[in-house]
């Protein structure tokens, strides 16, 4: 084989991402969009030490489970790459590839629980971030093509709700009826840089990131979402660095009313800065697993990396007592806020710093909840890079003190496995997937941990409160 040979390939399997994987010649190739048992027709792009990527140019054997995408943009705009396969199997595609990572990383064979599915699986998002640009020499919003700052632009999302096609609407003929600038990478001049929004309880907050700090006209925009959306909020971000991040650090607000929406039970306000997961669904269903796996008011839960606090409050809410541990002081300033809006300020303890130096402060206190025959719970919920090395060690060492229970939330599989394989005090109990990204290759992991039994008598303590 050779690059840029078109050739046919028989496809063995999906990958992480949900790429078709065929073997040929003692190579590995990747063909995107291309599904489990079809033959096609692929042109190689890239050959090196067996690895092979390809581009997919025909299907010629297709597999029961290929369907139409209802999106024009698909394969184009580089959000979806599962919208060809029927959702039934891409849970069990997603099911498969995790069970493989967990076998190949952590020695993991144990049962991998069916992927839970999200309810829609269309319009589940409740939050957008859209790059400006041109399409056509007139300002549009998109998404960037994949490996590229091109967009492609878009005037709905079938993976948002219909708020978002009448939103894109509003900003477009605002943006064009006052003949706005896009800001561009290569020449660093232009006013807008990115639309941002989430949609909450039907509540919406809007946020317009310019290259500059004033948006000409921005009470016209505000009249006009009015006369679209009943609640919302608009905001401006300045943000004249040359980064690929997209918010600034600063808001400006030109029409900012109190919204306060209600996630998993729990009152919060919503703001440009507010994080909660995107699909209400199943983040709804997560918190309801984190509870039942933190046993209820008899639990004592530590989250190692809280945030503002909103998994906590849920455990709160059910008479739990919560540690919340957060770096970062604006946010813990935050929690503060949201445990003493819902009434909940008695069963929290909000803590400001490192995880790493915090766990170690709590031993006394965990010991004394085990005394008291109360379930210690340690949760973790890190970014896609994972845990630490460090934080690996401190959370192995506070086993050695205390027989606790660790929740794993994960994003990204091959992390989960690489942290799981770094936590020898810790043996894996259960595994439940959640379909958090439909028609992506992305997967949301709970992991349920206990600590490794050291003697019989252990054994039986341990095995009582699991």
């Amino acid at each position: 084989m050779q690059p840029n040979q078109t050739l046919e390939f028989v496809i063995d399997d999906l990958g992480m991402n949900g790429e078709g994987i065929a073997h040929k010649e003692g190579t590995t190739v990747f063909i995107p969009y291309a599904l489990k048992g079809e033959r096609v027709v692929a042109k190689l792009t890239y050959l090196r030490k067996g690895i092979g990527y390809a581009e997919l140019k025909e299907v010629a054997e297709a597999s029961p489970d290929r369907v139409k995408p209802p999106c024009n943009r698909f394969t184009r705009c580089g959000g979806c790459t599962l919208m060809h396969c029927a959702y039934p199997a891409q849970l069990e595609a997603k099911r498969a590839a995790l069970a493989a990572v967990m076998k190949k990383n952590a020695g993991y064979t144990g049962e991998i629980l069916p992927v839970v599915p999200s309810e829609p699986y269309f319009g589940y998002r409740n939050k957008v971030q859209l790059p400006f640009g041109e399409a056509n020499g007139e300002v549009a919003v998109g998404f960037y093509r994949e490996g590229t700052r091109k967009i492609v632009s878009i005037t709905k999302c079938f993976l948002h709700g219909e708020w978002l096609t009448r939103l894109i609407a509003v900003v477009l003929r605002f943006a064009r009826e006052n003949r706005l600038s896009v800001y561009s990478q290569e020449t660093k001049r232009g006013l807008l840089r990115h639309l941002v929004a989430r949609m909450t309880g039907g509540k919406l907050c809007v946020t317009v990131v310019i290259n500059g700090r004033s948006l000409p006209n921005a009470g016209t925009l505000k009249e006009m979402l009015a006369a679209e959306f009943d609640e919302f909020a608009l905001y401006l971000s300045p943000n004249t660095k040359d980064t690929g991040v997209v918010m600034g650090e600063e808001l400006i607000p030109v029409y900012a009313p109190a919204l306060v929406a209600e996630v998993n039970g729990v009152k919060l306000e919503v703001n440009p800065f507010s994080f909660f997961q995107i699909n209400d669904d199943i983040r709804e269903k997560v918190y309801a697993e984190i509870a039942r796996l933190a046993g209820g008011k008899d639990s004592v839960f530590v989250d190692a990396y809280a945030g503002i606090g909103l998994t906590g409050a849920a455990i709160a809410k059910a008479g739990g007592e919560v540690y919340n541990i957060e770096i970062v002081p604006e946010a813990v300033r935050d929690a503060d806020k949201l445990y003493s809006a819902n009434g909940l300020s008695e069963r929290v303890h909000n803590v400001c710093g490192d995880a790493n130096e915090e766990l170690k402060k709590l031993i006394p206190a965990l010991k004394k909840a085990v005394s008291e025959s109360r379930n210690v719970v340690v949760y973790i919920d890190p970014p896609r890079k994972g845990i630490s090395s460090e934080t690996a060690s401190t959370l192995n060492a506070l086993a050695a003190e205390v027989p606790y229970r660790l929740i794993y939330l994960s994003c990204n599989p091959a992390t989960l496995s690489r942290d799981i394989a770094l936590l020898t005090a810790f043996e894996v109990r259960s595994v439940r997937p959640f379909d958090m990204f439909p028609h992506s290759g992305h997967l949301e992991s709970l992991v349920l941990m206990s600590r490794r039994f050291r003697n019989a008598s252990d054994s039986d303590k341990v095995e009582s409160k699991v």
